[in-house]
């Protein structure tokens, strides 16, 4: 009698036992992160880094390798960064990129990586406010707030740059006066770590009102007319770079309501369209799972994406990147054969003198 009741209780332990893993397999946060990780190779995520993101590390015109790459030193700080690093480090100061905030972008990742510090600084010189760009000084103040100083520049300069660029509606954009989703985001991600400085509070406060003013009916944002993945993913990564719960920010709904509308966006590969019912786009894609990975990490008690949880110089080459010198091969190989054919005919001939008679 006793053991017909023992496999029932026992799979009713089971699965009680099972359901928080079952609930955290579901969270649609890491749902999402995990799937562009499929969508790119989430059994080879090595091989994807020194593949792809290496082979296309420094785009000149600035492509979305480096979000990818952000989000991946956040996530997997073990994983052997070595040949993206190198290939990064020796196409930076190439000349072929001229965009002074992509450079700064750059920098950045090697910041994060705790590469080169020379290398960031001297891009952090150059770079920092040149032709007065909007997001020259935003990357210059990410870098900065990764612990280093430009020579000409102080935080509290490139502060005030920032603040004195915001609009009469609470927020920036490039060009006009009229501000944009993904241009006020981008600015409140570099100003977050700021918020001791004066001013910055009042600025956080007024372009979070004006970006849970733009909220769509669907949870999303527009950017340039058009509601897409991006937007969203920015506001999302200006609230993990804030620590800031998106109810207490002003968003009516909450994280859950923008998560809602970004969803609009997945598509079944893992990643994510620009617009609805679009094709997979690496941009969208690639802010989205950076977007998502500084959520994560903020949640697990991390810092955002943007501040290295490293110090300057100390990147160390992994073991395995110590490469074999091959060339040696093409003298060592027909030397062996050489030596091994000799000793063969040598062999022979002892063998045939010894039995022939004396």
């Amino acid at each position: 009698m006793i053991k017909r009741f023992i496999a029932p209780l026992l799979a009713l332990v089971l699965l009680l036992f099972s359901l928080p893993v079952l609930a955290k397999d579901v969270e649609p946060t890491t749902l999402y992160v995990e799937g562009v990780e499929r969508c790119k190779g989430a059994e080879t995520l090595q091989a994807w880094l020194d593949g792809e993101l290496t082979d296309n590390a420094a785009s000149p015109t600035g492509g979305p390798v480096e979000w990818y790459v952000l989000a991946l030193i956040k996530r997997y700080p073990t994983l052997d960064y070595t040949r993206y690093e190198r290939a990064l480090r020796e196409r930076l100061p190439s000349g072929k990129i001229t965009a002074p905030s992509t450079k700064l972008k750059y920098a950045l990742v090697l910041a994060c990586l705790g590469s080169s510090p020379d290398l960031v600084q001297a891009t952090l010189d150059e770079a920092i406010g040149q032709y007065d760009q909007l997001m020259t000084w935003v990357f210059g103040l990410h870098v900065l707030n990764a612990g280093y100083t430009a020579s000409e520049r102080t935080r509290e300069d490139v502060v005030e740059t920032i603040l004195s660029k915001k609009n009469a509606d609470g927020g920036w954009s490039i060009m006009g006066t009229n501000s944009d989703v993904d241009v006020t985001a981008m600015t409140l991600q570099a100003l977050a770590p700021n918020r001791d400085l004066p001013g910055v509070s009042d600025a956080v406060d007024g372009a979070l009102t004006l970006l849970s003013s733009r909220q769509l009916e669907s949870g999303g944002f527009k950017s340039n007319g058009d509601e897409n993945a991006e937007s969203s993913a920015q506001v999302l990564l200006a609230l993990s770079c804030l620590g800031m719960d998106a109810r207490d920010a002003g968003f009516d709904g909450g994280y859950e309501r923008i998560l809602s509308g970004l969803s609009q966006f997945a598509a079944e590969s893992g990643g994510f369209s620009h617009e609805i019912g679009g094709d997979v786009n690496e941009l969208a894609t690639s802010q989205v799972y950076l977007a998502l990975s500084s959520v994560l990490a903020v949640r697990g008690g991390k810092s955002s994406v943007y501040l290295p949880d490293v110090a300057p110089g100390s990147f160390k080459a992994t073991a395995s990147e110590s490469r074999f010198p091959f060339a040696v091969l093409y003298i060592a190989v027909p030397v062996l054969s050489a030596s091994i054919t000799l000793l063969f005919v040598l062999r022979r001939k002892r063998e045939r003198a010894a039995r022939e008679p004396k």
